[in-house]
């Protein structure tokens, strides 16, 4: 919790002090996606990761086939190998087997101590966006970043 309160803490120092209408969608999208990885983690404790992604993907699927729809009717497509492969690793790599690892961990270290590891990823984010991409960040990134390695680090020496 003090991780995401760090995180929350961070967004809106960079929104200026105050909250927009995205960080709005932002939190809402956070809670969604937190309600998706602690009900996969349980399912993930009755049947292999791998089922519970599977059904995931099926049970999105006509939503997602709306959604293409209206998007595709508004920008259409230009396929390229470039972009075929990287839907296919979207898909297939990052997707579907990245979720199936993730949930498995959640299953087998429980599901706080694996959704505290998950606020590691916006400090990765800053490191690949600095290494690859050549981005400078504000002084309070690092330093946020620090706080949440810190909460990390407490809740993975607690007591399950």
């Amino acid at each position: 919790m003090s991780g995401a309160v760090v995180v929350l803490a961070f967004t809106v120092q960079q929104s200026g002090g105050a909250v927009s209408r995205g960080d709005l969608y932002l939190f809402g999208a956070l809670l969604v996606c937190a309600a998706g990885y602690t009900e996969g983690g349980r399912l993930a404790r009755l049947m292999p990761g791998w089922h519970v992604i599977g059904w995931a993907l099926i049970l999105c699927l006509p939503p997602m086939a709306v959604g293409s729809a209206v998007a595709l009717s508004v920008e259409p497509v230009r396929l390229n190998a470039h972009g075929v492969i990287g839907l296919v690793w979207v898909a297939a790599g990052s997707t579907f087997f990245g979720l199936y690892v993730w949930y498995r961990g959640m299953a087998s270290i429980g599901i706080p101590k694996a959704s505290q590891l998950q606020l590691a990823q916006p400090l990765l984010t800053l490191v690949w966006s600095v290494a690859l991409l050549g981005e400078t960040l504000p002084l309070a990134a690092p330093l946020a970043a620090v706080a949440v390695l810190v909460c990390i680090a407490v809740t993975q020496r607690a007591k399950s």
